[in-house]
């Protein structure tokens, strides 16, 4: 009986571990501006730790507009994603180190396994609700303004 108490205690301290995680994240204010020169102001978690890039928005089941979760590396890379235990539909932009829109992959299919990744090497990755790219005019041309905030 030990035994199994030890067992289902370990089960539920991961699922705690697990749901906790998101709330530990930095939220932060991140400024673009648009294919039409217009500022857009997104709240946003910063994912800049591999477990924290790992996780994403897995088993997010509600995305406010206007929020989303920007992933930031040291250095750019080409950069793949997929939407595995991903319930919600998202817009996915990547941008170079400058702050430069590389790419868009809009709505996203939740839970799909298929590989979604930058066109050049980049640095940041931005994830919107799906419809935000377009709602916000997010396309080229647009740029991150608020970089140094975001490291």
């Amino acid at each position: 009986m030990n035994r199994r108490f030890y067992l289902n205690f370990f089960v539920l301290l991961l699922i705690f571990i697990s749901y906790s995680s998101h709330a530990e994240l930095i939220k932060r204010d991140l400024i673009i501006n648009n294919s039409d020169n217009e500022i857009k102001t997104f709240t946003v978690e910063i994912a800049d730790t591999e477990d924290s890039r790992i996780k994403g928005l897995m088993w997010r089941e509600h995305i406010p507009n206007g929020t989303g979760m920007l992933f930031v590396w040291e250095s750019e890379a080409y950069r793949n994603f997929w939407m595995k235990n991903t319930p919600s539909a998202l817009d996915i932009l990547f941008f170079d180190e400058d702050g430069m829109l590389i790419n868009v992959a809009e709505n996203t299919q939740p839970f799909s396994l298929d590989n979604i990744q930058s066109t050049r090497p980049a640095q940041y990755v931005l994830e919107l609700i799906a419809g935000s790219s377009s709602k916000f005019n997010i396309y080229e041309g647009s740029k991150i303004l608020n970089l140094n905030n975001q490291k």
